[in-house]
């Protein structure tokens, strides 16, 4: 049986780590079933690992937002999924925020983590109509017919609610990191 998509991927992000697979996927099915806290209960080597798991994702991660511009993005162009890649900017943010890193860094992974919600399963269907429409963007054409692409306003629905959602989950996660802070 061929591995999934994201297995492979969390194989591949686990390789500069000096953890194995197994090890680095057990740290991660930790976070992901009780919390991105959990982190504070590890040891040290586990936190690195999973620091250096965060660091290769959201670069990876901007890698991609680099390379894909538009607006509505294809989830299969994500290095992970949206799941982890969520747990892997909330880790670096925790890093961030209370060690009163400048708050550009904060901002930009912010910014990242709203991004996550332009990527969109696209149909199949969609797929030439959504070439079309892009190439026509791309070359400034003035007669880019934009009622052959109806579909685009159910995808930007979507990427808005989406991107709404979080917005809103990012915001109080950065507001309860602050209040940690300034509580100890």
């Amino acid at each position: 049986m061929e591995p999934t998509n994201d297995v492979k991927k969390t194989d591949q992000n686990s390789a500069g780590t000096g953890n194995s697979s197994s090890e680095l996927d057990t740290l991660l099915n930790t976070l992901r079933k009780t919390g991105i806290t959990a982190i504070l209960t590890m040891n040290k080597n586990a936190q690195m690992a999973m620091s250096t798991w965060a660091h290769d994702l959201v670069n990876q991660y901007n890698a991609v937002l680099k390379n894909n511009p538009m607006k509505l993005k294809d989830i299969r162009k994500l290095p992970c999924s949206k799941i982890d890649a969520k747990l892997a900017i909330k880790l670096l943010l925790m890093a961030s925020v209370p060690k009163g890193v400048d708050d550009d860094i904060v901002v930009d992974l912010r910014n990242k983590f709203i991004s996550l919600g332009s990527f969109q399963s696209i149909d199949q269907e969609d797929f030439p109509k959504l070439k079309k429409y892009i190439n026509g963007i791309q070359k400034q054409s003035t007669d880019i017919d934009r009622s052959s692409f109806p579909e685009l306003n159910r995808y930007m629905g979507m990427i808005i609610s989406e991107q709404k959602v979080l917005l809103h989950e990012i915001n109080s996660f950065i507001i309860d990191i602050r209040k940690i802070k300034k509580s100890f």
